[in-house]
């Protein structure tokens, strides 16, 4: 019999509380057909510490946590936020943390129909500095932010950072459709 050593940075402490989280939340929810997934991270290492894949395996082997897509929303603002501030070879970028941007209703019509963002407190805050929409995460002031640098800019950013799943190059992309 040959001996192997299995080394992993999952914390057993962490992965009881994160299974335990998981259960507790979804009981709240009184679905029994509601899934969740989990992951914990060492944001310094990048570690995986605990992580949930879903509501119980024996029922379903899918992990949720690393198999399932899904819009990334708002996290993929940073990559927004990279192509408007970032300088091209001797242009200057397109925007700044000081750059002034509405937070007013938009209205952009695309092959789909109308598409019109608003905030998840359905508030609009009137004119806002690029630095106040990114520490806000302000969903109008980064689709406006997002059509003037353009989609396909951006899906070129997401890509040029990793990015491999499918991009379409529409406005809603500035908010992580």
């Amino acid at each position: 019999a040959r001996g192997e050593a299995v080394y992993t940075t999952l914390d057993a402490t962490l992965q009881r509380a994160a299974e335990h989280a998981v259960q507790r939340g979804l009981a709240r929810l009184r679905d029994t057909g509601v899934q969740a997934a989990l992951v914990a991270l060492d944001p310094r290492t990048g570690q995986v510490l605990a992580m949930v894949g879903g509501r119980d395996y024996g029922a379903s082997q899918f992990n949720r946590a690393t198999a399932a897509y899904r819009q990334p929303g708002s996290a993929f603002k940073p990559i927004v936020a990279l192509t408007a501030l970032e300088r091209t070879g001797d242009r200057a970028p397109a925007f700044t943390l000081a750059s002034v941007v509405d937070d007013e209703p938009l209205r952009v019509e695309t092959a789909s129909g109308p598409w019109e963002p608003n905030d998840y407190d359905g508030e609009f805050r009137g004119p806002v500095t690029v630095r106040e929409a990114m520490e806000q995460s302000l969903n109008v002031p980064f689709a406006r932010i997002g059509l003037a640098v353009g989609p396909a800019q951006i899906a070129a950013t997401a890509r040029r950072l990793g990015i491999t799943s499918a991009l379409d190059a529409v406005p809603s992309l500035a908010l992580g459709s």
